[in-house]
């Protein structure tokens, strides 16, 4: 598969990926009907979760585009489970790292920290130490055709949060891509490429070097 095509972002696209991984708390009541499949969507299904919940763990340069269209690349790293690296790209000032707990969102032009249990996210879906469909996620809707499945889910527990597909080809089986719906609508894009899985990862890669620690005192 090709990879991502470079176009210059601005610095402020960053924060688009740091306020869907803070969708938490539903703006409205919703409820989230769960899809009905047939026995063809159930194996569909069964054969999603068996695929992620044997990735323990994962490398692969992303592709992310905003509600508004703006595009952002750079490196993903995950091994469950909780932990998480995110490294954008400049001219993106931006590093995600997921410590096993914590998903600390640094902005270093600013000098902004953000910080949130990684489970509560939609990342911490994937993250997860077993991913079950039916149990904690909702399944409102499955997909097939072209060679792609598409797979929608809720929280069961706040399914006005917003929602996360997830989009695989078939053949063989490999996750190429997630979009992440907000409770108000709207939808960030992330594209994965040269995607690596079950590889050694350096524990430093999620590591967060806190620069507040450093800081001296007054």
């Amino acid at each position: 598969m090709a990879g991502p095509s470079r176009r210059t972002a601005p610095r402020w696209l960053a924060p688009v990926f740091a306020a869907w991984l803070a969708v938490l708390a539903p703006v409205y009541a919703q409820e989230a009907a769960p899809a009905v499949l047939d026995d063809a969507g159930k194996a569909a299904l069964d054969a999603a979760e068996r695929y992620l919940d044997g990735i323990e763990s994962l490398k692969a340069r992303f592709l992310q585009e905003a509600p508004g269209g703006e595009l952002a690349e750079g490196v993903l790293y995950l091994r469950r489970p909780g932990r998480l690296r995110v490294e954008y790209a400049p001219p993106v000032p931006v590093l995600i790292v997921g410590d096993g707990f914590l998903l600390h969102y640094h902005d270093r032009e600013l000098g902004q920290i953000n910080e949130w249990v990684i489970f509560d996210t939609p990342l911490g879906i994937l993250a997860g130490e077993e991913i079950r469909f039916g149990e904690d996620l909702t399944v409102t809707a499955l997909a097939r055709g072209g060679g792609r499945l598409e797979i929608t889910v809720v929280r069961g527990d706040d399914p006005g949060a917003g929602s996360l597909a997830l989009v695989f080809e078939e053949a063989p089986l490999t996750l190429r891509q997630w979009r992440v719906t907000d409770p108000q609508g709207l939808v960030t894009v992330v594209s994965l490429f040269d995607l690596e899985t079950n590889i050694a990862l350096k524990p430093a890669l999620f590591v967060f070097d806190d620069p507040r620690e450093k800081a001296p005192v007054r």
